[in-house]
């Protein structure tokens, strides 16, 4: 994503090497590549918007556990992007609020097997 440091992008990398183990994890890739540009325009404008999502990815590409930090962290990216962002968006949102939640306490990878 443009707008990102050198260390966000290298969490990215690591966070897109993980889902790219499982179905789910492609189809949340897909949805991030189909929503891309509105995403991208968020970031571009909006700094605390970014500063979520570098937050979430670091520990998202942890590899660990979805801890109360880290379910927080992608809540607080997920709530600012429903803000801003166009119906479809919202609708996909939605769907990935409601499968993170079912990860709570799980690992990212338990979470991609489901």
């Amino acid at each position: 994503m443009q707008g990102l440091g050198k260390q966000t992008q290298s969490a990215t990398s690591r966070l897109h090497e993980q889902l790219q183990t499982s179905r789910v994890g492609q189809r949340w890739e897909r949805m991030l590549r189909l929503h891309a540009h509105e995403v991208e325009a968020v970031l571009a404008v909006h700094a605390d918007v970014r500063q979520d999502v570098e937050t979430a990815l670091y520990l998202l590409a942890d590899g660990g556990q979805i801890d109360a930090d880290t379910a927080r962290a992608v809540e607080r990216v997920l709530d600012d992007l429903q803000r801003h962002a166009s119906v479809p968006l919202q609708r996909d949102l939605t769907r990935l609020r409601d499968e993170v939640e079912l990860g709570r306490g799980r690992s990212l990878q338990d979470l991609l097997v489901d």
